[in-house]
């Protein structure tokens, strides 16, 4: 067993040199509960798990799950490590000990710079053998940063194992999406609790009931101090809805972001208005020399592996593609949001009509008096909307690409129309507005450019 594992595991044998002094590792006891977890799920039996007299009662204890001989067990192979991740903890669960190792190899092998697949392998190797490392010593030094990255690690195998099983999510959308068009080509939605980020084709009908079809569903990262970014720097990564602006190959940027990036308009309209600060909010790839990050480790963007990132950034059309990012996903039946549209559509009307009458009063009337655009109020704004708006009854009318909403301590809805009179393409062709309620009534804060 040693031999084999000089020759077939020198990644797992640095972490099992690295992290001797922990043994039962963090993850080893990981493994024994989700094998317990799994096989309680899916009715198999648990791993054998033994615990002498003499640890149960002092010292610290010295779990050992017992590997039965086998003989050799083909290679697993999946283009997905988190399959893999799954099956090793599904095996474990139903007691096939040596299979277990066997994928463990092989997710050692096909992912070499996975680092929980190596860590795996390297505890799966040691608690195996029949004289596995016990060795305590390790300088003071080095103890709490690999204290530290085991815990990210148990963390990141433990939000691999719960997402929502995709069955669940069939006919469900996330609820903040109020109304989208056929023209918008996708929806995208990250869960930060669950560090998985969703992305959904459209499929919508020119009914306007949103039918969305889950293209993708991955693990992500996310800001190493969580969500809710305030301020520039803080590791947090924004709360909120917002879209994508750019397209960035990775040949543009440094290795950090991987394969490449996509950009989203962090901070958003209201995120200004809220006096929050920084910048450079990305979905992005992952350097070359790890495949994923630990679900809490970026300085506020979402980070996927790259070969997820790369199958994003061959999609077309992109630009303009919501994405909305939550601390915990609320999902709704694919036709529950639409009493709110039915609800929020007559105001709509009103204000798209008003734009293109002649009193601007009447127009007035939709506007909050905290309306609030590049810092300046609505005194300061009212004379250029007048003038862009008033006395173009002949235009083509606004056409509504998406009403999105975001609650926390205000409802909010995010509308974005597309104008179909502007023929430069490099105008303006696309205008956002945010609305909030004001009583029973839903007043604009925010009206501007794409």
């Amino acid at each position: 067993m040693k031999q084999r594992r000089r020759r077939a595991a020198p990644y797992a044998l640095a972490w099992s040199k690295l992290l001797r002094w922990v043994v039962p590792s963090l993850l080893v006891s990981a493994l024994a509960l989700a094998a317990w977890w799994v096989a309680a799920r899916h009715g198999g039996p648990d791993a054998t798990i033994e615990l002498t007299n003499a640890q149960a009662t002092s010292g610290p204890m010295r779990w050992r799950i017992e590997f039965e001989p086998g003989p050799e067990q083909p290679a697993a192979a999946s283009p997905d490590p988190e399959t893999l991740v799954r099956r090793i903890y599904a095996q474990l669960g139903q007691g096939e000990r040596s299979q277990a190792l066997a994928t463990a190899a092989s997710l050692a092998a096909q992912f070499p710079n996975f680092q929980l697949g190596q860590l795996l392998y390297a505890d799966l190797l040691n608690i195996s053998s029949r004289q596995p490392i016990h060795g305590e010593e390790i300088d003071e030094e080095t103890r709490p940063s690999a204290l530290k990255r085991l815990e990210e690690l148990v963390l990141e195998a433990k939000r691999r194992l719960s997402p929502p099983e995709a069955h669940t999510l069939h006919g469900q959308i996330p609820a903040a999406l109020t109304y989208i068009d056929p023209q918008q080509a996708y929806v995208a939605a990250v869960d930060a609790s669950r560090s998985r980020l969703y992305w959904f084709a459209n499929r919508t009908g020119h009914d306007g009931k949103p039918r969305l079809e889950l293209l993708k569903e991955t693990y992500v990262s996310v800001g190493i101090n969580g969500v809710g970014k305030l301020k520039e720097g803080d590791g947090k990564t924004p709360l909120g809805v917002y879209f994508i602006q750019k397209n960035l190959p990775g040949a543009t940027l440094p290795d950090l972001f991987g394969v490449g990036a996509l950009t989203l308009n962090y901070p958003s309209a209201i995120d200004i208005m809220r006096n929050k600060t920084g910048s450079g909010i990305w979905l992005h790839g992952t350097p070359s020399a790890q495949y994923t990050r630990a679900p809490e480790s970026t300085d506020g963007c979402v980070v996927l592996a790259n070969p997820e990132m790369e199958k994003l950034l061959n999609l077309p059309g992109l630009r303009m593609t919501p994405v909305i990012i939550a601390d915990k996903l609320e999902w709704a039946p694919a036709g529950g949001t639409a009493s709110l549209y039915a609800d929020f559509k007559p105001t709509l009307d009103q204000w798209l009509q008003a734009r293109n009458g002649l009193d601007p009063e009447v127009l007035k009337q939709h506007y909050s008096s905290r309306f609030q655009r590049e810092e300046l109020d609505l005194d300061h704004w009212w004379p250029k909307l007048v003038k862009l708006s008033l006395g173009h009854y002949k235009n083509k009318p606004l056409q509504l690409v998406s009403v999105l909403r975001w609650q926390d301590a205000q409802d909010t809805l995010v509308v974005t129309m597309k104008d179909p009179n502007q023929k430069n393409l490099q105008a303006h062709q696309y205008l956002r507005t945010y609305w909030q309620k004001e009583g029973a009534a839903w007043k604009l804060i925010f009206e501007g450019p794409t």
